[in-house]
């Protein structure tokens, strides 16, 4: 029996499977609220409130987000195959990948598990991640670690060396408790992937300043996406007031005029 072109295209979307409370989505340049149901793209932000997050994209990866997390959305395809990528600014995110290789990138870290599943925490002058299925690797300025299954690595981004070994009882406290369980698909999502999000407004400086700050490697392709804001005096002044001498906002903000090439 065929299957339906259109029907295979729906199951093969990414989606947000679990919002107790609607997040905040950063999509282009735009603030929306979604909920359970929203189909989430490439490059969207993600930001949740008091409440936690999932996103499946299949039964073979899946990413959970506590509460009053951040997170960029990379690369995280429903075809089975292309690799899982995240950039975590702050809170936490813990990923299942089975078969695809992951890698969450925080401020301090870079994660990257072949296949199994990881928890990986950022902010308060402390990234960390749990190997909590399969060997994994972190890397700090050109460093690299191995991780064995249940091993544990820390980051006080104040010291030069990390601290490595089984998780210490603060990063067990603090972390979500929904992440002691294994990660599952939930079942009976309404609609998945065909609720809509809805904008609440263009994005305001305030809205995306500490990604335009971070060091994640998304900074790089914030220009090109932020940069219609600037028609917005507000927007342009805050950015101009903040970042007006970084490398990366000053040649748009300020382009060097072409030499006058005239005869006369």
């Amino acid at each position: 029996m065929l299957v339906p072109v259109a029907l295979r295209a729906e199951e093969t979307r990414t989606v947000l499977t679990l919002a107790d409370q609607p997040l905040r989505l950063i999509r282009g340049a735009a603030v929306y609220k979604a909920a359970s149901g929203v189909a989430v793209q490439k490059d969207d932000i993600l930001e949740t409130e008091a409440a936690g997050a999932q996103v499946e994209a299949g039964a073979d990866a899946i990413v959970a987000l506590g509460p009053q997390s951040r997170v960029l959305v990379a690369n995280l395809a429903a075809d089975g195959k292309s690799p899982v990528e995240l950039e975590l600014l702050q809170g936490w995110a813990k990923v299942y990948a089975k078969g695809r290789r992951a890698s969450v990138v925080t401020p301090a870290l870079q994660v990257t598990v072949p296949t199994g599943s990881t928890i990986v925490h950022a902010g308060d002058g402390m990234d960390a991640v749990f190997a909590e299925e399969g060997e994994q690797q972190v890397a700090r300025s050109g460093t690299t670690l191995k991780l064995a299954a249940e091993q544990y690595a820390g980051i006080d981004t104040s010291k030069p060396q990390p601290v490595v070994g089984r998780p210490p009882r603060a990063f067990v406290s603090a972390m979500p408790p929904a992440f002691r369980d294994h990660l599952a698909r939930v079942p009976g999502v309404r609609n998945a992937g065909k609720v809509a999000p809805v904008k609440e407004r263009d994005a305001a400086f305030a809205d995306v300043n500490d990604w335009l700050a971070s060091a994640l490697p998304a900074r790089r392709r914030f220009v090109a996406r932020f940069k219609p804001r600037l028609a917005d005096p507000d927007f342009r002044k805050q950015l101009d007031r903040a970042l007006g001498q970084s490398p990366d906002w000053k040649p748009v903000l300020y382009p060097a005029r072409r030499p006058d090439n005239g005869l006369f």
